[in-house]
């Protein structure tokens, strides 16, 4: 049995911790016990047995960040202008075989949710025993809530102090929780260990030698340096946004509560269609014969009968009760299509909390063969593209340097450090889409309102003009040779 995870250092980042921990179960589908713990906040013992399973269909959370999470729904154009990257990010690249851009599909959902999330690199320059541990280089996504970071006085968005927790399997075989701590606030005499965490959330014992096999890595040591011996840290931080700020982990609660809410909704609705949509029958001077008592001990205690179209109930006079003995019934108290139909629109205000236009978001429940309650349309994607896109870039291009430092120090490469570009492919258009984008690309050009630079640059619009010019360019050479 795994060990429970350790309590953070402070009370502030607990409660980092729990909140990010609930983002990360809602997009995983590991949310069934938060549910529970929001019906209870809802429901006395009683009502809460009455209705029965709880309904985890509806999450407009992770919908809605899964489908705009659609950056690298094709693999991104990675150049350099300083050599020749194709050891790094062509078919048989190292960033290739190591399934960044797969990861980063995930990743990019992940930072969506949480707000921010790290992807770490690892290079492996020796053949393993083990068939996971081939050579090259690894990525690992990595949450923040088993992360503890501090940050540079003067880029407060920018670590440089790194805390992971993980859990390690020690040689008796026993999972234990251990922090990576990587350390380059003193670039002088910067460190890289592993130690164990004690159960109040401190650092215990150094367990380098052992996970290692050498001991910790402190100055000259220190693993991690570009080709002129700068140390760095071998993360990279990814923000949903570019506030300043190392973490912004509040932001968007609202979706995530709503959507718990939607849960607790749709658990109602299933237990009204399940048990109470049809008219509710009443005895008055009767009891039932052959009830069973179901749960004497608890709070929710009660009596019951199973019944069917096709049983017969045996009623027995009271006899303390004075008078004709009467059976009736009321109507439904709820039409299930009303409450469905009311619980869909608090379905949809949730999800527009997210910041989407009204437009953008509409529900696929025609087709009963689709996977989402609610759906983003194409244009909506476009517009998280162009929203996002900026900011992981950032991310993408210090991943991309950082990576070929390492493959140059361990793997014996010889690829560019910086000057890396990181471009996108945006979402396909509709054939009406792209028929009117052509036919007004066309018509500016012969009015000669726009350039050929700047239609490239309407038609692809993670360009810059840089590139725009280098396509037409390319396009010139190529008509020339073939044509």
């Amino acid at each position: 049995m795994k060990p429970m995870k350790p309590i953070a250092m402070s009370q502030g980042e607990q409660e980092r911790w729990d909140h990010t921990s609930l983002r990360r179960r809602m997009i995983l589908g590991a949310w069934e016990q938060d549910l529970e713990d929001e019906l209870a906040r809802h429901l006395p013992p009683d009502r809460r047995e009455a209705w029965g399973p709880s309904d985890m269909s509806s999450n407009p959370f992770e919908q809605i960040t899964s489908q705009l999470a659609v950056l690298y729904h094709e693999v991104p154009a990675v150049t350099n202008m300083n050599g020749d990257v194709d050891l790094l990010v062509g078919r048989e690249g190292l960033v290739t075989k190591a399934g960044l851009w797969q990861l980063q599909q995930r990743t990019q959902q992940m930072v969506i949710g949480l707000r921010e999330s790290f992807v770490r690199i690892d290079v492996n320059p020796h053949v393993d025993d083990s068939p996971a541990r081939s050579p090259g280089i690894q990525y690992r996504l990595v949450t923040p809530d088993v992360v503890y970071c501090e940050s540079h006085p003067d880029q407060p968005d920018v670590p440089v102090y790194y805390q992971e927790y993980r859990l390690r399997k020690g040689h008796d075989g026993k999972y234990i929780w251990c922090v990576d701590i990587i350390d380059i606030r003193d670039m002088n005499n910067p460190s890289f260990g592993i130690f164990k965490i004690n159960d109040d959330g401190t650092i215990g014992q150094d367990l380098s030698e052992i996970f290692m096999g050498h001991p910790q890595m402190i100055g000259e040591s220190y693993p991690y340096r570009d080709s002129t011996g700068k140390p760095f840290l071998p993360v990279v931080l990814y923000h949903a946004e570019k506030t300043g700020f190392l973490w912004d982990t509040w932001c968007g609660s609202a979706q995530v509560y709503g959507s718990l809410s939607c849960g607790v909704l749709f658990s109602m609705w299933t237990h009204l269609v399940k048990s109470a949509s049809w008219s509710q029958k009443y005895i008055a001077g009767l009891s039932v014969a052959g009830l069973s008592q179901i749960d004497q001990n608890e709070i929710a205690r009660r009596s019951s009968i199973a019944t069917d179209p096709s049983s017969i109930l045996v009623f027995t006079q009271d006899p303390d009760a004075n008078g004709q003995p009467l059976v009736g019934s009321f109507g439904i108290a709820t039409d299930p299509n009303s409450l469905l139909e009311s619980i869909t629109k608090y379905e949809m205000r949730v999800a527009l909390s997210a910041g989407l236009s009204p437009s953008d978001v509409s529900r696929t429940n025609a087709d009963p063969r689709s996977g989402y309650a609610l759906a983003v349309s194409r244009s909506g994607q476009r517009e998280a593209q162009k929203k996002f896109a900026p900011v992981f870039r950032m991310g993408d291009e210090e991943l991309m340097a950082k990576t070929a430092m390492l493959s140059n120090r361990y793997l014996g490469t010889n690829l560019p450090e910086d000057g890396y570009r990181v471009s996108y492919h945006s979402m396909p258009l509709t054939p009406e889409e792209m028929r009117a984008q052509r036919e007004d690309i066309i018509a500016k050009m012969q009015a000669g309102l726009i350039s050929p630079i700047t239609a490239v640059m309407m038609m692809f619009d993670d360009m810059d003009p840089k590139e725009a010019r280098e396509y037409l360019l390319q396009i010139r050479r190529e008509r020339a040779e073939f044509i």
